[in-house]
């Protein structure tokens, strides 16, 4: 550290206070100049103090300025002080401190120098971090989610065998007006992160309205997908936004699309000139295949390969192999990949790696992660869900349900934002009812009823209930998640092999 320079706390985070601690959380999305800078997608508990700490270098201060103000206010000499704030001045590595027995996780440059500041600065109060009590153990937030995922319909361009998505229910969507108020109140909640999604997002008639309201009040996606057809007016229209582009091509032959997406003879070559005209004006771009029995030839890959290989703005090609959907288009078992054509895919991507410049990102997933976990949800293997956790889905309508493949299962519905805000939705009896589940709320059928670890093991809210849908059936949901040791054999399989 330059001890002539002020330092500033790093605006890139975001500081919240939840009742009895504070949060740091970090947005998904940051601009390739910064991203050594700072960790996206931060979240972690800390005590309100450290939150106090921060905010006296809300704008930059120096060094000594600042350990005198500090030291007045948590009444401490500035010798300790000092020793109190330096592991978080330009720390290239995660911090961690122990604070009354209880560990803090801070990213990295969570100070940094004045010269660095790269957001606008947001001006904290050590009295919006008051306490009365500490809770650094429970998981779920208390008075809003870290992040919303809202989606802005249901609709799709094209109708795939492997579909994801729920398309059978059509409701009034809510009003534009509607979606900016809840904007602002995840503004004023200090939501980290708001994710924008479909159906389709092109097919929403306000999407230019609603990436500039988005921007304009702090929030910007990482990612934006889709399987349309896009005229060069809207690539242009979207350039300025600066997001990256996501765009789905299972394949270049006619025939198979048809198959695969039930599209129209011209949608490849309307899908290649999407392509073209995205790299043309410079915005960055990933390809998402996803392999079934109808494009799983390497035939197939070969062409797309070649056809992507002259891209300069495509960052990343993924290929994924089609997993079971609740709501796919006719019997996954008919149309999944079998282990021999797995295991060629495999060999040809492992193959062509030695050779293309081409980014591509392949992995399988062998269902080892099933019936492992004998110690509960903290040790189950995988990404953590953020299930009604850190995270709320918005459907169309306004109805919100904890998971964005569940849709409108009313089980799953925790409330309504066209009728109630998002605060009193996170904190309606349903979604405490669902975050803290309760014995009696079991069958005997399952056998979390009887767990001896079943506090333990549901006090870390880490269960996918779309893969105990999709694995047993909607009437089984209270069916422990598959990863644990003690979850029965499915009676649908879930992985491709």
């Amino acid at each position: 550290m330059n001890i002539d320079k002020k330092i500033v706390f790093n605006h890139f985070y975001k500081l919240r206070h939840d009742i009895r601690r504070s949060h740091i959380l970090a947005p998904s999305f940051v601009d390739k100049k910064h991203a050594a800078l700072v960790q996206p997608r931060w979240m972690s508990r800390i005590h309100p103090v450290y939150a106090m700490i921060f905010s006296f270098m809300s704008e930059p201060v120096s060094f000594s300025d600042l350990t005198k103000e500090l030291s007045y206010f948590l009444e401490m000499p500035e010798e300790d002080i000092e020793t109190l704030i330096k592991p978080f001045i330009s720390n290239n590595e995660i911090a961690v401190t122990n604070y009354k027995g209880v560990a803090n996780f801070f990213p990295r440059n969570i100070v940094i120098e004045e010269d660095q500041l790269f957001n606008n600065i947001v001006h904290y109060m050590p009295q919006q971090f008051a306490y009365k009590e500490i809770d650094l153990e429970r998981e779920r937030f208390y008075t809003a989610p870290a992040s919303i995922l809202f989606m802005v319909n249901n609709y799709c361009y094209t109708d795939c065998v492997y579909c994801y998505a729920n398309k059978s229910v059509r409701t009034a969507p809510l009003s534009f007006d509607k979606i900016k108020d809840i904007i602002i109140q995840a503004k004023k909640l200090g939501i980290a992160a708001i994710t924008v999604v479909g159906g389709e997002v092109f097919l929403y008639k306000n999407w230019k309205e609603l990436f500039d309201f988005l921007i304009e009040n702090g929030y910007k996606e990482s990612l934006v997908s889709t399987k349309v057809p896009l005229n060069e007016e809207d690539i242009i229209a979207f350039e300025p936004y600066g997001i990256p582009i996501q765009i789905s091509l299972d394949s270049l032959d006619s025939e198979i699309l048809k198959q695969v997406l039930n599209v129209k003879s011209d949608y490849g070559g309307k899908i290649k000139q999407t392509i073209s005209n995205i790299d043309k004006h410079g915005i960055d771009f990933q390809v998402a295949t996803v392999l079934t029995k109808h494009n799983e030839s390497i035939d197939n890959l070969k062409s797309l390969h070649d056809f992507l290989a002259k891209f300069k703005k495509l960052r990343r090609w993924e290929i994924r192999v089609g997993f079971k959907s609740l709501y796919s288009r006719g019997d996954f078992d008919r149309m999944k990949l079998s282990k021999d054509s797995i295991n060629n895919i495999n060999q040809w991507v492992e193959e062509i790696k030695k050779t293309t410049s081409l980014n591509i990102q392949w992995s399988i997933d062998t269902g080892e992660k099933y019936f492992k976990s004998e110690e509960g949800s903290r040790k189950f293997t995988g990404s953590r869900c953020s299930a009604n956790y850190s995270n709320m889905v918005i459907l169309p309508d306004g109805k919100v349900t904890i998971c964005e493949q569940l849709y409108w299962n009313p089980r799953f519905i925790i409330g309504d934002v066209s009728k109630q805000s998002v605060e009193e939705v996170w904190n309606s009896p349903r979604a405490i009812e669902l975050a803290f589940p309760k014995k009696e709320h079991f069958r005997d059928e399952s056998v979390c009823k009887k767990c001896s670890i079943f506090e333990k093991c549901l006090s870390f809210p880490n269960k996918c209930y779309a893969d105990v849908l999709k694995g047993y059936g909607d009437k089984n949901w209270d069916y422990p998640d598959p990863r644990c040791a003690k979850a029965p054999r499915f009676i649908n399989e879930l992985q491709a092999l």
